[in-house]
Protein backbone atom coordinates (compact mmCIF):
# COMPACT_ATOMS: atom_id res chain seq x y z
CA UNK A 1 0.00 0.00 0.00
CA UNK A 2 1.29 3.46 -1.22
CA UNK A 3 -1.32 6.08 -0.68
CA UNK A 4 -2.09 7.47 1.92
CA UNK A 5 -5.17 9.42 0.72
CA UNK A 6 -7.72 7.61 -1.61
CA UNK A 7 -10.61 8.84 -3.35
CA UNK A 8 -12.02 6.61 -5.77
CA UNK A 9 -15.35 8.34 -7.22
CA UNK A 10 -15.56 10.55 -4.50
CA UNK A 11 -19.16 12.59 -4.64
CA UNK A 12 -20.63 14.53 -1.51
CA UNK A 13 -23.89 16.28 -1.35
CA UNK A 14 -25.03 19.05 1.13
CA UNK A 15 -28.50 20.93 1.71
CA UNK A 16 -28.89 24.59 2.80
CA UNK A 17 -31.12 26.46 5.40
CA UNK A 18 -33.36 26.39 2.62
CA UNK A 19 -33.10 22.86 2.23
CA UNK A 20 -31.85 22.84 -1.60
CA UNK A 21 -29.50 20.17 -2.14
CA UNK A 22 -25.88 21.20 -3.50
CA UNK A 23 -23.01 18.68 -5.21
CA UNK A 24 -20.11 20.18 -3.49
CA UNK A 25 -17.81 16.93 -5.29
CA UNK A 26 -18.48 14.89 -8.18
CA UNK A 27 -16.80 11.76 -8.59
CA UNK A 28 -13.33 12.89 -7.48
CA UNK A 29 -10.80 10.28 -8.46
CA UNK A 30 -7.46 11.65 -6.43
CA UNK A 31 -4.55 9.64 -4.69
CA UNK A 32 -1.98 11.12 -2.81
CA UNK A 33 0.91 8.92 -1.40
CA UNK A 34 2.70 8.85 1.67
CA UNK A 35 5.44 11.47 2.28
CA UNK A 36 3.61 13.83 -0.87
CA UNK A 37 3.80 17.56 -0.21
CA UNK A 38 0.56 17.86 -2.24
CA UNK A 39 -1.11 21.58 -2.64
CA UNK A 40 -4.89 21.97 -4.01
CA UNK A 41 -6.28 24.61 -5.47
CA UNK A 42 -9.47 26.20 -6.59
CA UNK A 43 -11.53 29.21 -6.65
CA UNK A 44 -14.27 29.88 -3.62
CA UNK A 45 -17.04 26.76 -4.42
CA UNK A 46 -14.63 24.55 -6.14
CA UNK A 47 -14.84 21.67 -3.79
CA UNK A 48 -11.19 21.59 -1.51
CA UNK A 49 -11.85 22.24 1.68
CA UNK A 50 -14.87 19.97 0.96
CA UNK A 51 -12.19 17.23 -0.42
CA UNK A 52 -10.02 17.97 2.74
CA UNK A 53 -12.49 17.14 5.57
CA UNK A 54 -12.83 13.75 3.83
CA UNK A 55 -9.27 13.43 4.51
CA UNK A 56 -10.07 13.75 8.12
CA UNK A 57 -13.30 12.25 8.19
CA UNK A 58 -14.88 15.61 9.61
CA UNK A 59 -17.39 14.57 6.52
CA UNK A 60 -18.01 11.75 4.72
CA UNK A 61 -19.21 10.41 1.40
CA UNK A 62 -22.36 10.68 -0.32
CA UNK A 63 -21.24 8.35 -2.91
CA UNK A 64 -17.66 6.64 -3.76
CA UNK A 65 -15.10 6.20 -0.84
CA UNK A 66 -12.37 7.71 0.56
CA UNK A 67 -9.39 5.53 2.23
CA UNK A 68 -6.88 7.62 4.70
CA UNK A 69 -3.88 4.92 5.34
CA UNK A 70 -5.58 2.29 4.63
CA UNK A 71 -8.96 3.07 6.07
CA UNK A 72 -12.50 3.36 4.64
CA UNK A 73 -13.62 6.73 6.60
CA UNK A 74 -17.19 5.26 6.24
CA UNK A 75 -16.08 2.77 9.04
CA UNK A 76 -17.47 4.53 11.96
CA UNK A 77 -15.21 2.29 14.31
CA UNK A 78 -12.02 3.52 12.34
CA UNK A 79 -12.51 7.31 13.04
CA UNK A 80 -10.83 8.03 15.94
CA UNK A 81 -7.72 5.42 13.85
CA UNK A 82 -8.15 7.90 10.79
CA UNK A 83 -8.05 11.00 12.63
CA UNK A 84 -4.70 9.98 14.47
CA UNK A 85 -2.97 9.05 11.23
CA UNK A 86 -4.58 12.37 9.03
CA UNK A 87 -4.61 15.56 11.73
CA UNK A 88 -6.37 18.88 10.24
CA UNK A 89 -5.09 22.61 10.45
CA UNK A 90 -8.07 25.06 9.84
CA UNK A 91 -7.91 28.50 8.71
CA UNK A 92 -8.43 30.29 11.84
CA UNK A 93 -5.86 29.27 14.70
CA UNK A 94 -8.19 30.75 17.19
CA UNK A 95 -10.95 27.64 16.55
CA UNK A 96 -8.24 25.12 17.50
CA UNK A 97 -6.50 26.67 20.30
CA UNK A 98 -8.59 25.66 23.51
CA UNK A 99 -5.77 26.41 26.46
CA UNK A 100 -4.63 29.40 27.93
CA UNK A 101 -0.97 28.61 27.90
CA UNK A 102 0.99 27.06 24.62
CA UNK A 103 2.25 24.25 26.33
CA UNK A 104 -0.98 22.88 27.78
CA UNK A 105 -2.82 23.46 24.79
CA UNK A 106 -0.62 21.23 22.63
CA UNK A 107 -0.85 18.66 25.55
CA UNK A 108 -4.30 18.79 24.89
CA UNK A 109 -4.75 16.00 22.62
CA UNK A 110 -2.20 14.11 23.75
CA UNK A 111 -4.25 14.10 27.33
CA UNK A 112 -7.37 13.11 25.64
CA UNK A 113 -5.64 10.05 23.80
CA UNK A 114 -4.66 8.85 27.68
CA UNK A 115 -1.23 9.21 26.44
CA UNK A 116 1.60 8.82 30.02
CA UNK A 117 2.69 11.84 31.71
CA UNK A 118 6.33 11.37 30.90
CA UNK A 119 6.03 11.36 27.18
CA UNK A 120 3.29 14.40 27.18
CA UNK A 121 6.46 16.55 27.97
CA UNK A 122 8.20 14.61 25.30
CA UNK A 123 6.32 14.96 22.65
CA UNK A 124 5.14 18.83 23.78
CA UNK A 125 8.57 19.66 24.11
CA UNK A 126 9.69 18.33 20.35
CA UNK A 127 6.63 19.17 18.96
CA UNK A 128 7.20 23.26 20.36
CA UNK A 129 10.97 23.12 18.86
CA UNK A 130 9.94 21.58 15.86
CA UNK A 131 7.90 24.90 14.96
CA UNK A 132 10.52 27.06 16.97
CA UNK A 133 7.72 27.94 19.51
CA UNK A 134 9.30 26.57 22.39
CA UNK A 135 10.48 29.76 23.86
CA UNK A 136 7.12 30.75 23.71
CA UNK A 137 5.86 27.39 25.96
CA UNK A 138 4.38 29.39 28.75
CA UNK A 139 3.27 32.17 26.64
CA UNK A 140 -1.22 33.27 26.71
CA UNK A 141 -1.95 31.70 22.83
CA UNK A 142 -4.05 35.12 22.55
CA UNK A 143 -0.85 37.49 23.36
CA UNK A 144 0.79 35.73 20.13
CA UNK A 145 0.40 36.97 16.42
CA UNK A 146 -1.15 35.48 14.17
CA UNK A 147 1.67 33.15 12.36
CA UNK A 148 2.85 32.63 15.90
CA UNK A 149 -0.76 30.95 16.83
CA UNK A 150 -0.98 28.86 13.88
CA UNK A 151 2.79 27.28 14.38
CA UNK A 152 0.79 26.28 17.60
CA UNK A 153 -1.79 25.12 16.25
CA UNK A 154 0.23 22.78 13.65
CA UNK A 155 2.44 21.81 16.83
CA UNK A 156 -0.80 20.94 18.35
CA UNK A 157 -1.33 18.06 15.81
CA UNK A 158 1.98 17.64 15.29
CA UNK A 159 2.25 16.02 18.73
CA UNK A 160 0.32 13.75 17.70
CA UNK A 161 2.05 11.90 15.57
CA UNK A 162 0.42 12.00 12.60
CA UNK A 163 1.53 10.53 9.24
CA UNK A 164 -0.20 13.40 7.22
CA UNK A 165 -1.57 16.65 8.32
CA UNK A 166 -3.83 18.42 6.16
CA UNK A 167 -4.22 22.04 6.41
CA UNK A 168 -7.16 23.91 5.10
CA UNK A 169 -5.78 27.31 3.81
CA UNK A 170 -3.69 28.14 7.12
CA UNK A 171 -2.20 30.93 5.58
CA UNK A 172 -5.05 32.99 4.90
CA UNK A 173 -5.46 35.54 7.65
CA UNK A 174 -1.69 36.07 7.92
CA UNK A 175 0.47 38.40 7.20
CA UNK A 176 3.62 37.91 4.61
CA UNK A 177 5.95 36.99 7.21
CA UNK A 178 3.35 34.76 9.03
CA UNK A 179 3.21 33.61 5.54
CA UNK A 180 6.33 32.57 5.44
CA UNK A 181 6.84 31.08 8.68
CA UNK A 182 3.85 28.89 8.54
CA UNK A 183 5.13 27.38 5.14
CA UNK A 184 8.96 26.92 6.43
CA UNK A 185 7.73 25.35 9.21
CA UNK A 186 5.77 22.59 6.51
CA UNK A 187 8.68 22.03 4.52
CA UNK A 188 10.70 21.32 7.71
CA UNK A 189 8.24 18.90 8.76
CA UNK A 190 7.79 17.14 5.34
CA UNK A 191 11.85 16.98 4.85
CA UNK A 192 13.07 16.16 8.61
CA UNK A 193 9.61 13.95 9.64
CA UNK A 194 8.80 12.64 6.43
CA UNK A 195 5.34 13.53 6.87
CA UNK A 196 2.27 13.70 4.17
CA UNK A 197 1.26 17.52 3.93
CA UNK A 198 -2.02 18.53 1.97
CA UNK A 199 -2.44 22.41 1.80
CA UNK A 200 -5.41 23.66 0.40
CA UNK A 201 -4.40 27.45 -0.88
CA UNK A 202 -5.02 30.22 -2.91
CA UNK A 203 -1.98 31.53 -2.39
CA UNK A 204 -0.23 30.48 -5.98
CA UNK A 205 3.54 31.26 -4.49
CA UNK A 206 2.14 29.15 -1.77
CA UNK A 207 1.02 26.01 -4.53
CA UNK A 208 4.93 26.44 -6.81
CA UNK A 209 6.13 25.08 -3.42
CA UNK A 210 4.84 21.92 -3.48
CA UNK A 211 6.12 18.59 -5.16
CA UNK A 212 2.02 18.48 -6.93
CA UNK A 213 -1.08 20.53 -7.84
CA UNK A 214 -4.38 19.09 -7.95
CA UNK A 215 -6.79 21.98 -9.07
CA UNK A 216 -10.78 21.24 -8.50
CA UNK A 217 -13.48 23.06 -9.81
CA UNK A 218 -17.01 22.82 -9.18
CA UNK A 219 -16.63 19.26 -7.50
CA UNK A 220 -14.68 18.12 -10.02
CA UNK A 221 -10.68 17.07 -10.49
CA UNK A 222 -9.62 19.82 -13.28
CA UNK A 223 -5.58 19.76 -13.71
CA UNK A 224 -3.29 17.38 -11.29
CA UNK A 225 0.67 17.30 -11.77
CA UNK A 226 3.73 18.99 -11.08
CA UNK A 227 3.85 23.29 -10.19
CA UNK A 228 5.54 23.47 -13.37
CA UNK A 229 3.19 21.49 -15.53
CA UNK A 230 0.17 23.13 -13.96
CA UNK A 231 1.51 26.96 -13.82
CA UNK A 232 2.42 27.35 -17.49
CA UNK A 233 -1.23 26.27 -18.44
CA UNK A 234 -2.11 30.07 -18.14
CA UNK A 235 -5.21 30.11 -19.96
CA UNK A 236 -6.92 27.79 -18.70
CA UNK A 237 -6.02 28.60 -15.18
CA UNK A 238 -7.42 32.15 -15.79
CA UNK A 239 -10.56 30.18 -17.29
CA UNK A 240 -10.94 28.26 -13.78
CA UNK A 241 -10.97 31.71 -11.59
CA UNK A 242 -7.40 31.19 -10.50
CA UNK A 243 -4.18 33.37 -11.27
CA UNK A 244 -0.56 32.03 -11.77
CA UNK A 245 3.05 32.63 -10.21
CA UNK A 246 4.25 36.24 -10.86
CA UNK A 247 7.04 35.07 -11.89
CA UNK A 248 5.22 33.33 -15.07
CA UNK A 249 2.90 36.33 -15.45
CA UNK A 250 5.65 38.30 -15.71
CA UNK A 251 7.14 36.60 -18.50
CA UNK A 252 4.32 35.77 -20.33
CA UNK A 253 3.59 39.72 -20.25
CA UNK A 254 7.01 40.54 -21.67
CA UNK A 255 6.66 37.78 -24.38
CA UNK A 256 3.26 38.87 -25.44
CA UNK A 257 4.56 42.70 -25.92
CA UNK A 258 8.07 41.97 -27.59
CA UNK A 259 7.72 38.47 -28.69
CA UNK A 260 10.85 37.79 -26.87
CA UNK A 261 10.97 34.39 -26.64
CA UNK A 262 11.32 33.89 -23.36
CA UNK A 263 10.27 30.26 -21.55
CA UNK A 264 7.01 30.89 -19.88
CA UNK A 265 8.00 28.12 -17.02
CA UNK A 266 10.31 30.30 -14.15
CA UNK A 267 8.04 29.47 -11.03
CA UNK A 268 10.23 30.94 -8.85
CA UNK A 269 12.02 34.87 -8.27
CA UNK A 270 15.46 33.25 -9.25
CA UNK A 271 14.35 31.26 -12.31
CA UNK A 272 12.48 34.46 -13.23
CA UNK A 273 15.83 36.52 -12.82
CA UNK A 274 17.88 33.70 -14.66
CA UNK A 275 15.41 34.25 -17.53
CA UNK A 276 15.34 37.71 -17.54
CA UNK A 277 19.80 38.19 -17.95
CA UNK A 278 19.70 35.50 -20.26
CA UNK A 279 17.12 37.50 -22.69
CA UNK A 280 19.09 41.00 -21.91
CA UNK A 281 22.54 39.57 -22.65
CA UNK A 282 21.00 38.78 -26.63
CA UNK A 283 20.38 34.78 -25.79
CA UNK A 284 17.34 32.80 -25.43
CA UNK A 285 15.91 32.32 -21.93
Amino acid sequence: MSEMIQAEQLTFRYTDFSHTAHLALDGVNLTIPYGQFAAILGRNGSGKSTFAKHCNAIALPSGGRVLVDGMDTLQPDLIWDIRRACSMVFQNPDNQIVATVVEEDVAFGLENMGVPPKEIRRRVNEALHMVDMYEYRMHAPHLLSGGQKQRVAIAGVLAMQPKCIVLDEPTAMLDPRGRADVMHVLHRLHKEKGITIVLITHHMDEAVQAERVAVLDHGHLILDGTPRRIFVQTRKLHSLGLTVPQSVQLLEALNGCAQAGLEIDALTVEECADRLEVWLKGGRA
